[in-house]
């Protein structure tokens, strides 16, 4: 075949030449007029083939279309005539793009057209004789001018050289699962009826069981030990009284397994392949890293620890987890376990549409109607998995755990330069030597690590072996994104939040420690009515989806190294999911109490002070600490204290009120610069100032080695418990000034509540916690240290 004609764009430079950078010049044109006969032949029996190829895929379009509108029953139209309306898809309802075509660049989408007429140009080509098309080809190339030739081949060649190369894989992998699957459709389908994605996502929801998880009280809560997690509290829909429970009519031929079943208590197995639980084979092998084995066979036991196949046991059934013991040792397990539940959803997601796809083009080929077969396999939208990280290194781990876990040997990242230039290591020689100076604790290192940007967002679309980033969030099967970058689009758009299926919180802790009010404003935007159709088949959409049931099939993982009473009242009031929650509970044993780490002799005063509420525990706290604890330290013997203020806004307001009393203090919180910051740590350690308010946030963010301190109040106790001893042995010796060095009147004080049962027991126990709160002392007393 010869080159097209001037008119033609630049897609018909697909039709020859090689993709390399070394085709792009123009000598490399000029080597091209003289055509090889026999190659020429060989050229055109494939163009034939493709044109061949092309044929049945035009005819079939229209009919999709038919299907989709015809199939929808007056019975089905009434509970989203709203939606259907709103859409306006009378006409318009297309297809949703879920093939691996739609995976490539938006070039080769949006010439699809342009390469059909190239290729029938070409095909004209073809019928004339050798000699002809050689003289026609070596005519226009002649009269081309320089400039044109250098503007052809930088449209043509430069702009789609890379794009090609990934379009032309992906189409191939499009033919190839579609070939795979066509065969075996029947046999998957029927077999997948004890897959937990089958079952929790292929069937409708009962009226009964919606009553249920509507109600003030869905859940009933059950016990559970395993090895690996501990106490575990199960959450498990209230069981429906059959009696009140109307018996509906069977149809005939309709089977009465349709609706979804409620959660039951969790099993954990035991020697069984890992491919049993329902994972994907090439996931299976790509987890199991060593020589020479084979991932298909291996039990979950061999493949997975012990915490992440408990955990996986009950991710894979698509229960809510609340798990809030992660920490720097164990993240790493943790996010293969999301990593490899979010992979195998999506794989089976996108296998199941692919199928479906091949069924509706087979009918059309052997002229079948499609007037009675309907697919019900797809969201509002296409994404489905939305992981909130709170910085960018998280972003880099999490999408490289991904990569490892899906792609192969051959298998290719897309766009992956461009990742690591924007959400790699940023390289500053200052911060590494401030990094040098001073040591930072082990947890510390593992978050601040890398790229600590806050704001981001990014869609990734997966294929059989390719991982494509970057890919628009209407296009993405995966997103990824902090609560400051979600929070910042949903301004002008949340349709794309409108079918998230899985939903990963990673290091809720630190989310908190952002802004957790970004972290509410994303839950208030899932599932809400789309304002646009996005390009959406209705057809194909599932019923459940249709009808505002989505809520109900979310699954909420949620993983934190603290126990937060805000992300327990998340779990418990934003997760309506029918196949249940589970809560992990352990208690703290005396042996891991971060009060037994306190090294300097020091005695510790922990007052308990009465609230009715716990709406009102914050002015009660601040009333209890101006009357009783702070005009103690008016004394000039009550100099150097550091008072530890974990919430800003107590922080303001007693900051507010040490002003209008005149109090000699100063104040360092995450605001501070770091020039005023670094004046007031000088005049705390020399005395001039008496006080200095420190707020949680700065010491999370920085770690600052405190000088100077004498004593120390926790206005409240510290979020994260291993603040406690942190800061307590900053009383040693050490780190005072010389006039307080060896006097060993430093002290401790504490203010807590009933309302701060879960802090309390990080740091003291939760044996020894109880009884401080159920006692009728308010004043317990602790001494650390000493012989």
């Amino acid at each position: 075949m010869g080159r097209g004609r001037r008119r033609s764009k630049r897609g018909s430079f697909k039709n020859h030449g090689s993709r390399n950078s070394s085709s792009r010049g123009r000598g490399n044109f000029k080597n091209k007029r003289k055509f090889n006969k026999d190659e020429d032949r060989k050229k055109d029996a494939e163009s034939d083939n493709k044109r061949q190829k092309l044929q049945p895929e035009k005819e079939s379009e229209p009919l999709v279309e038919e299907s989709s509108s015809s199939s929808e029953s007056e019975e089905e139209v009434k509970p989203y005539t709203q939606l259907l309306s709103m859409f306006k898809s009378g006409n318009r309802a297309q297809q949703v793009l879920t093939s691996d075509e739609e995976e490539s660049e938006d070039v080769d989408s949006e010439d699809k057209s342009e390469e059909a007429d190239n290729r029938s140009e070409a095909d004209s080509f073809s019928e004339l004789e050798d000699e002809e098309m050689d003289k026609e080809v070596s005519e226009e190339i002649d009269t081309e001018d320089e400039n044109d030739e250098e503007e052809r081949d930088l449209r043509g060649v430069q702009e789609a050289d890379e794009v090609e190369e990934d379009d032309e894989e992906l189409d191939d992998e499009e033919d190839e699962d579609e070939t795979e699957e066509e065969p075996s459709g029947d046999e998957e389908e029927m077999g997948s009826s004890t897959d937990p994605y089958y079952l929790h996502y292929e069937r409708e929801m009962s009226e009964s069981l919606l009553e249920t998880l509507t109600s003030p009280k869905p859940y009933e809560t059950q016990e559970l030990n395993w090895k690996a997690l501990g106490r575990m509290v199960t959450h498990l829909p209230a069981k429906i009284d059959k009696k009140t429970e109307k018996p509906k009519p069977v149809l005939l031929g309709e089977t009465t397994e349709k609706y979804v079943t409620p959660g039951t208590m969790p099993i954990l197995k035991a020697g069984v392949p890992l491919v049993d639980y329902g994972v994907k084979s090439q996931l299976c092998a790509n987890l199991d890293k060593r020589p020479l084995s084979d991932g298909s066979t291996q039990t979950a036991e061999e493949l997975l620890s012990p915490l992440q196949h408990e955990l996986f046991s009950i991710a894979n059934e698509y229960r809510d987890i609340y798990y809030p013991e992660m920490n720097h040792l164990n993240i790493d397990e943790i996010r293969t376990v999301y990593c490899l539940h979010s992979l195998n959803h999506v794989m089976k997601s996108r296998d199941k549409v692919l199928l479906h796809n091949a069924k509706l083009k087979k009918y059309k080929e052997n002229g079948q109607s499609t007037d009675d077969v309907e697919f019900r396999d797809q969201g509002l939208v296409r994404p489905r998995v939305l992981i909130i990280a709170p910085l960018r290194n998280s972003a880099v781990k999490i999408v490289e755990k991904l990569a490892s876990l899906l792609l192969p040997v051959k298998g290719q990242i897309i766009n992956k330069d461009r990742f690591y230039k924007e959400f790699g290591e940023e390289k500053d020689e200052e911060d590494k030597k401030e990094n040098k100076k001073s040591y930072k604790p082990e947890d510390y290192e593992a978050v601040f690590t890398g790229n600590t940007d806050d704001s981001f967002r990014i869609g990734i679309s997966v294929a059989k072996r390719t991982l494509k980033l970057y890919a628009g969030f209407y296009k993405a099967d995966i997103l990824i994104a902090s609560p400051l970058g979600a929070r910042t689009l949903l301004a002008d758009d949340f349709d794309f939040l409108c079918s998230i299926e899985v939903l990963v919180i990673d290091q809720t802790d630190v989310l908190y420690m952002q802004n957790w009010d970004h972290v509410l404003h994303i839950f208030q935007h899932l599932h809400l009515q789309p304002r646009e159709q996005h390009d959406t088949d209705l057809g194909r959409v599932r019923l459940w989806a249709l009808n505002g049931y989505s809520p109900h099939y979310r699954q909420n993982l949620i993983f934190s190294s603290v126990a937060l009473p805000e992300a327990a009242a998340l779990f418990s009031r934003r997760g309506t999911n029918f196949a249940g929650k589970v809560r992990v509970e352990n208690v703290v044993l005396p042996s891991a109490t971060t009060v037994c780490r306190v090294l300097v002799q020091l005695p510790q005063a922990f007052h308990r002070f009465p609230t009715p509420t716990a709406a009102q525990s914050a002015d009660d706290r601040f009333h209890f600490f101006t009357k009783k604890i702070l005009p103690q330290y008016r004394d000039l013997l009550m100099s150097n204290t550091l008072i530890y203020i974990p919430s800003y806004y107590d922080y303001v307001r007693l900051r507010n009120h040490l002003h209008k009393e005149e109090y000699n203090f100063g104040q360092a919180c995450e605001y501070t610069p770091d020039g005023k910051l670094a004046q007031v740590r000088n005049r705390f350690f020399l005395g001039k100032k008496r006080l200095l308010l420190y707020t949680e946030r700065l010491h999370f963010y920085r770690r600052l080695t405190m000088k100077g301190i004498h004593h120390i109040v926790f206005y409240q106790l510290p979020t994260f418990p291993n603040f406690y001893p942190e800061l307590c042995n900053l009383l040693q010796d050490a780190f005072q000034n010389p006039k307080y060095r060896g006097d060993g009147s430093q002290t401790c004080t504490v203010l807590y509540s009933t309302y701060d049962a879960q802090r309390l027991a990080a740091i003291v126990g939760s044996q020894r916690a109880a009884e401080m709160l159920t006692s009728d002392r308010s004043v317990h007393l602790f001494v650390s240290g000493g012989s």
